[in-house]
């Protein structure tokens, strides 16, 4: 009996228990459904899994956050150019501060994106992973960059082994994908194990380094200059909408081409420079003046080490550069640095491996010019006045050279040369104001210094004449004139003051234009220069008929002819002939001005004269509605001018020629002509004659649409 009760109180709490698991775990479920539940979930457990979609595998990378970048679209579009070839490895080089870093990391960044999908690829590279590594403020040894890439791409194992296993291993990583490699101051780089890894780096990686110097010439080069005029100014006022500085962002454009010319466009400095006006609270021109002067951390970042690196020779070559206001030739370098042969080839070569001077590309080694970033040349210049005695014997070695070049290629014949003498117009010009400035101390240098400014105008003033440099003539001939009245050499001031008479004249000054003329007649006559005194009677003809006194201009120039016919002087006879001719124009005495070129035409073999000849007698056919033969002396007269060379001349046929073509119904090509001249004028600040080009060209704007 008591068996019997204990099993059924046994059985009750089993009962109990269930019945309290059916409630809180099944709920309203009968415990047939929990079972069939139960069965399903089982079988189903068996049954295969439906496969899930995966995420694409993050892309391995250390590249240091992008900031703002701006422009560079050229040098973005061949850095992605180089890394899509075959080419193993892109240098970007240039001069420090010139924003390779940014561009790497720009690009870099670029292809990140692409390769993580997040921007559309087309022509942008993409890689399976990203590896940064730099040599700015520490040493990087091979063993740093293959540590780098081991544990970028998370393979920290590599990292333990032994430098030789570890190079080993890393290469086979680098085939096994499409890496890119990024070495940041490669210039600092000295273990040479870098370089070789760099050089025979495995296929389809890729390595991509900045560099201040051209070394690897097995690399695919994209060499940094300035930033362009657009962008230097973007990034200008984006710097100052950065800084809060409301003056600069929203500056005139003027006011801030002053900071992209001093900075020559490179990024560092003139974040730099607005920089200074926020942080110092210094104004435009106090900034302006320390990237003139050198002055500043700026120079220390961007040039110390350069400079510490660079051989004696080099270091001498760079100190003259300042000296050329443009571009050099390596004749006017050697000349200057007193460096020659091998040492100068060797300084040349290393100051243009290191980005401190740029060279052109001509093959031929003559043809090349040296130049330098206007950073640089700061640089450059405030070394170059720390040696004071140096500066002087180099810029008067500098001279010397000029003045010899300017004698061969300068004079009233020598046109066909002239071209040779625009590539150092500059250059020649800046020496000029040197002597001029540094000449007039009594010591016997200073005199020979002096002396050699009247020199200078005598080569250049016919050059400087026929190419219209009508101001940079004005200043040279006076600058002369002075010295030749210091020094007492009539001679000079007679023929400096007539050619500074000339220049005052041109800008319409007459009452000066008189005032130098009649000190350059009496200067004549001291020396009893008959020819020279001719030609003053004849500046003061024109300005005689500049002053519409037709009679007294028309008595002054036919005396000055009958002079220079007695002396035979076959170039002064045809000139005074073509201003008797211009006079009868302006009369309208076609007749006699027709007379007067024809023989100025017949007598003279000057090209020059013989072109304006030319065009008088093309102006009277003009206007005498005789289009044919006017346009047949336009054409042959615009063939003269252009071997010539001399641009307004050229200029002048072009509108004549325009003009006659108007009369018969070519207006398309009257209008090309016509702009082409109009373009010179207002290059050459040619008032009047741009006045009359831009109606010309309004006009014949006018009559092309019925033409269509």
């Amino acid at each position: 009996m008591d068996l019997v009760v204990t099993l059924i109180t046994i059985l009750a709490g089993i009962v109990a228990i269930l019945g309290f698991l059916y409630l809180l775990v099944i709920g309203q479920k009968s415990l047939s459904e929990w079972w069939r539940e139960r069965q399903g979930k089982h079988e189903a457990s068996l049954a295969p899994a439906t496969p899930q979609k995966l995420e694409p595998p993050a892309i391995p990378s250390n590249l240091p956050p992008r900031s703002e970048f701006i422009g560079r679209e050229k040098e973005k579009a061949r850095v992605r150019e180089a890394l899509a070839s075959r080419w193993p490895l892109t240098c970007i080089d240039g001069i420090g501060g010139i924003g390779k870093t940014a561009l790497a990391l720009e690009a870099a960044s670029e292809c990140l994106r692409a390769s993580k999908g997040e921007i559309s690829a087309g022509s942008i590279p993409t890689f399976d992973g990203f590896i940064w590594t730099t040599a700015k403020d520490r040493e990087l040894a091979l063993n740093d960059v293959l540590d780098a890439i081991a544990r970028t791409l998370d393979y920290p194992g590599i990292a333990q082994q032994p430098l030789e296993e570890k190079q080993e291993s890393v290469r086979k990583l680098l085939q096994s994908k499409r890496y890119l490699l990024i070495v940041d101051n490669f210039e600092t780089v000295t273990d040479e194990a870098v370089r070789d890894f760099l050089l025979r780096l495995p296929e389809p990686s890729k390595a991509l380094i900045t560099s201040r110097e051209q070394k690897l010439r097995q690399a695919w080069a994209v060499s940094l200059k300035g930033l362009e005029q657009a962008e230097a100014l973007a990034l200008i006022r984006s710097e100052g909408r950065r800084l809060g500085l409301a003056a600069v962002e929203k500056g005139e454009e003027q006011v801030l081409l002053r900071l992209y010319q001093a900075t020559g466009g490179a990024p560092l400095a003139i974040k730099w420079a607005v920089g200074q006006i926020k942080q110092k609270g210094q104004s435009l021109d106090t900034v302006l003046a320390a990237l003139h002067e050198a002055r500043g951390d700026i120079f220390e970042e961007v040039f110390a080490r350069s400079w510490s690196l660079l051989s004696d020779d080099a270091r001498r070559i760079l100190m003259v550069m300042p000296i050329f206001a443009a571009s050099a030739s390596r004749d006017a370098i050697e000349a200057a640095s007193d460096m020659h042969h091998f040492a100068l080839d060797e300084g040349l070569g290393q100051l243009v491996e290191m980005w401190l001077v740029e060279v052109t590309d001509d093959l031929d080694a003559s043809k090349r010019r040296y130049s330098v970033h206007p950073l640089t040349r700061a640089f450059a210049g405030a070394r170059l006045v720390e040696g004071v005695d140096w500066e002087k014997e180099a810029r008067e070695r500098a001279a010397e050279y000029f003045l010899e070049y300017a004698r061969k290629h300068g004079g009233f014949e020598s046109w066909e040369t002239y071209d040779e003498l625009e590539k150092e117009r500059e250059n020649i010009l800046a020496v000029v104001r040197w002597c001029y400035e540094h000449g007039s101390d009594k010591n016997k240098v200073a005199r020979k210094l002096w002396q050699m400014v009247p020199d200078f105008a005598k080569a250049m003033c016919d050059f400087l004449r026929v190419r219209r440099y009508w101001d940079e003539r004005l200043d040279l001939c006076q600058h002369a004139a002075e010295v030749a009245e210091a020094l007492g050499d009539w001679r000079s001031l007679s023929w400096r003051a007539l050619d500074t008479g000339w220049g005052y004249r041109k800008r319409g000054e007459l009452s000066k234009a008189e005032q130098w003329v009649n000190k350059s007649l009496a200067a004549m006559e001291h020396t009893a220069d008959i020819r020279g005194i001719t030609w003053c009677k004849r500046l003061l003809g024109l300005i005689a008929r500049d002053r519409k006194e037709y009679e007294r201009a028309r008595s002054l120039l036919t005396e000055a002819l009958t002079s220079a016919q007695k002396s035979g002087k076959e170039e002064d006879v045809v000139l005074f002939e073509i201003s008797l001719g211009n006079l009868a124009c302006i009369e309208s005495d076609y007749k006699n001005a027709a007379q007067w070129y024809q023989s100025a035409l017949e007598t003279g073999k000057n090209l020059e004269l013989k072109g304006w000849a030319v065009r008088g007698l093309a102006d009277i056919e003009l206007k005498s509605a005789k289009w044919a033969k006017a346009e047949q002396l336009f054409t042959e007269g615009l063939a003269i001018s252009q071997k010539v060379g001399r641009v307004d001349q050229i200029a002048s046929f072009k509108a004549g020629l325009a003009k006659t073509l108007e009369m018969l119904g070519d207006h398309k090509q009257a209008l090309l002509l016509a702009q082409e001249a109009l373009a010179v004028y207002q290059r050459l600040g040619m008032q009047q004659e741009t006045i009359e080009a831009e109606a010309l060209v309004a006009r014949l704007e006018g009559k092309l649409p019925a033409d269509r």
